[in-house]
């Protein structure tokens, strides 16, 4: 005789439009409800930014894109109410060096080397802002003392996919082609 296990209810905490395609109900804008923080604190693995994911983009850097000088930092966040959910009240960042310029217009540092790059991984999952967007900017400047024009987002996939956005601060002149 089989035994018939009841179904797990996952509770839905809708409280806006959900990520298309999603298995579970999320909202989409980062609201800092009540229903956002049980959702994180049930689905760890879901949460924003984490030290885990820090190390596995790393990982992925070293090998893959072939970086070098890797190393994470914890970045202690300026406007904690811009996040859903934050590793210790800090963002985790990965800073290295790419084995080439990433865009054609970038530059060397005096050793003739690409010039380091800050690294923010997120999962696919995750959504943005823009306060959050300046909250990271803002954070990683005051962190590093200097101004930060441009953070790599590494988006982290259940499958192991990393794939790396730009994101600028401010708006950025178009290339020409040609």
């Amino acid at each position: 005789m089989a035994h018939h296990q009841p179904p797990l209810h996952q509770p839905s905490f809708r409280t806006s439009p959900t990520h298309v395609g999603s298995s579970k109900s999320r909202p989409m804008y980062g609201s800092r409800g009540l229903a956002d923080r049980a959702y994180n604190a049930a689905n760890p693995q879901n949460n924003l930014i984490n030290s885990d994911l820090a190390h596995r983009v790393k990982r992925n850097l070293d090998l893959q894109h072939l970086w070098t000088e890797l190393s994470i930092h914890r970045v202690p966040v300026l406007a904690p109410d811009a996040f859903e959910f934050l590793d210790g009240g800090e963002l985790v960042f990965v800073l290295g060096r790419p084995a080439d310029r990433l865009y054609a217009t970038d530059e060397y540092d005096e050793d003739g080397l690409p010039v380091h790059e800050w690294i923010l991984p997120v999962r696919t999952e995750s959504t943005w802002s823009i306060q959050r967007t300046v909250a990271v900017f803002e954070s990683l400047e005051a962190y590093t003392r200097a101004p930060v024009k441009r953070v790599l987002m590494g988006m982290y996939t259940d499958d192991s996919t990393v794939v790396y956005y730009f994101v600028h601060k401010g708006l950025i002149k178009p290339r020409k082609h040609g």
